[in-house]
């Protein structure tokens, strides 16, 4: 359990700790001079019977509320802390809202200083208290009066703190590890420690680590949690990392620790709700300069709420960092004014990656259910969400998060995505209607290509394919040899069969010496000859040897017969061949080639001699 002190100044806060750890609080010689906190202090608190839980003392100087921002994100319980003869003061206020706006869950009221004043009069501040706190979404318990002069009431907020101590749910120990930085220094034979209390998960010794937002990597070489060297980490505990390959100037109170195997993405913007304190002096309104502080960061950014938000009132807006932050679904967060600098709200991360065009707000988007909230982060963004960030951008451990989006009518699992259903059904049906629409333009072709089909979707490669192997399963389309047709497509031209038997006609009347597609085209007066011949070719009656020439099965046949006898006698030259053939150069080059690609024949230097493995017998046509 991290227990947090929060307080106006002057209140007693160090001193109290003191009393319960045994342990000075103004660790550095400026504090001591001056008599006040400064920086985060921080110390063990040994509660018997093996509980032991960790104190961050912050300081109460109004000054130095960002590093009380710091030291009070991710605490389970919050010592608040008001002075027997002063009361409530206006750092109490602006601490507790802190509190408030950062989620904690629970809190002790203590009254210190018990012993400088009357009993009617430490009635009177704790009443008072009590009526102030009754109205605090943090669940306090009743105010308690201590002194750490006399030691009165410490036995009880010791009992007090063990109770809390022992109803305190622990944090999945499966989830992704993440611990803001609150401190960074060197030590020798260590290197650079930082250290924090780790909001989520656990690291090891060994494990790789990034630090980000700067995306510096290292190897975890120890880990301390209260003086004690351990092997790994204890989720919500706060511990020190000693950190191979990252130097001390590279860390720094902002920066965040995770292991890689999560996909942590430091963001420059921020979707979120916020919720505008009841004393703020104005409405958020849009292009309102503010300081975020989530974590142990703080970043000045601009507010783009989707409508004003007046004091005491929250809404949904974007932030725009002016430095990028590394954050989750659900974070806590403080907002404060620019200038003069002052609290005025705050609220939780709705989605730390939002599209950056075009998002979409839906109702469910600060949705309590899991699983609604996944649904309107899945629906905002054009081609879904990757599986492996589902427990970073909704805020779950891993388990948790793949649970609710399991569970959740309308989302479908695609590779390595998840979706809504309705993108694969619309890419499904786009396919389908591609290669139809294929089909009715150039019906005399078996197919569409499966690249052109894949291009024309316009979507994301994993989700086109998808998209075609749900066709092709459901037997709506085939697929085959690079090429997709609707199941049932013939493909057939103009004048049917005696128009392909007109231009093999022709072909055959060539012999070696074919028309082009062009001329063909003029011949006939057609202008789908290429796909009539691609059409014959399917059916093996003419074999394509160049690009625009295609040859009848019996021209290829004589080619073949011509070549083999050649070579019985030794090597082929092209001018023999020719001579044989009766043919120009500008038909026997591409033919020679062609036998080359087919197996019958090697080139060597200017010859052929036929392959070792050349075909017995020469290719017949379909029909011969």
């Amino acid at each position: 359990m991290i227990v947090g002190t929060a307080g106006h100044i002057d209140h007693g806060k160090s001193a109290l700790v003191a009393a319960l750890t045994g342990r000075r609080m103004d660790r550095l010689a400026e504090e001591r001079r001056r008599g006040i906190t400064i920086e985060l202090n921080f110390a063990p608190l040994d509660l018997g019977d093996g509980v032991l839980a960790g104190v961050v003392d912050v300081p109460g100087h109004e000054d130095f509320v960002r590093t009380m921002v710091a030291g009070a994100s991710g605490v389970d319980l919050a010592l608040l802390v008001v002075a027997a003869d002063e009361g409530i003061m206006p750092q109490t206020e602006e601490h507790l809202a802190i509190l408030e706006q950062l989620g904690v869950p629970a809190g002790i009221p203590v009254v210190t200083k018990a012993d400088l004043v009357e009993p009617e009069w430490l009635e009177l501040v704790m009443a008072d208290l009590g009526e102030r706190l009754a109205r605090s979404p943090v669940a306090f318990d009743p105010p308690l009066a201590v002194s750490v002069v006399t030691g009165a009431g410490l036995v009880e907020l010791r009992e007090r703190l063990r109770r809390r101590a022992g109803a305190l749910v622990g944090r999945a120990r499966d989830d992704a590890f993440r611990l803001p930085v609150d401190r960074a220094f060197s030590l020798p034979g260590v290197g650079t420690v930082v250290t924090g209390t780790a909001w989520s998960g656990s690291v090891a010794v060994g494990d790789r680590v990034l630090l980000l937002p700067d995306g510096v990597e290292g190897r975890v070489r120890s880990i301390e949690s209260h003086d004690r060297a351990l092997p790994r980490s204890e989720p919500g505990a706060r511990i020190g990392v000693g950190i191979a390959g990252i130097e001390r100037a590279q860390a720094r109170r902002g920066s965040v620790l995770v292991t890689p195997d999560f996909p942590w993405f430091p963001s420059q913007a921020l979707d979120v709700e916020v919720s505008l304190l009841a004393a703020a002096p104005r409405p958020l309104a849009p292009r309102t300069r503010v300081r975020l502080h989530l974590g142990t960061a703080e970043v000045l950014a601009r507010v783009l709420p989707r409508e004003p938000i007046e004091p005491g009132g929250r809404g949904l807006a974007r932030l725009r960092l002016e430095a990028p932050v590394v954050a989750r679904g659900g974070d806590r967060f403080v907002l404060r004014s620019f200038s003069p600098v002052t609290t005025i709200g705050g609220g939780r991360v709705l989605d730390p990656r939002p599209p950056m065009r075009g998002a979409r707000w839906g109702e469910d988007l600060a949705a309590e259910r899991p699983g609604s909230r996944l649904r309107a982060l899945i629906e905002r963004r054009p081609h879904g969400l990757e599986a492996a960030a589902l427990p970073i951008v909704l805020g779950l451990p891993p388990a948790e998060a793949l649970a609710a989006a399991r569970a959740e009518p309308g989302l479908r699992a695609v590779g390595d995505h998840w979706i809504p259903a309705r993108l694969l059904d619309d890419a499904a049906a786009r396919a389908l209607e591609v290669v139809k629409d294929h089909h009715r333009r150039h019906p005399a072709e078996r197919g569409m290509p499966l690249e052109t089909l894949r291009r024309s979707l316009r979507v994301p490669a994993w989700l086109g394919e998808a998209a075609l192997d749900r066709l092709v399963a459901g037997r709506r389309l085939v697929v085959a040899n690079g090429v997709a047709r609707v199941a049932g497509f013939e493909p057939r031209v103009d004048g049917g069969e005696a128009a392909v038997e007109a231009v093999l006609e022709i072909l055959d009347r060539a012999g070696l010496m074919p028309p082009s597609l062009a001329e063909l085209e003029r011949e006939t007066g057609r202008r789908d000859v290429g796909a009539l011949l691609r059409l014959a070719a399917e059916r093996g009656r003419v074999e394509a040897v160049e690009r625009d020439r295609y040859y009848t099965g019996e021209a290829l046949r004589r080619f073949t017969e011509a070549v083999r006898e050649l070579g019985q006698a030794g090597e082929i030259y092209p001018a023999a061949l020719r001579e044989r053939l009766g043919i120009s150069r500008k038909y026997l080059i591409p033919l020679l080639e062609w036998a080359d690609g087919r197996g019958i024949t090697v080139r060597v230097g200017d010859a052929r001699r036929l392959a070792p493995s050349a075909p017995a017998a020469a290719p017949r046509s379909a029909d011969g």
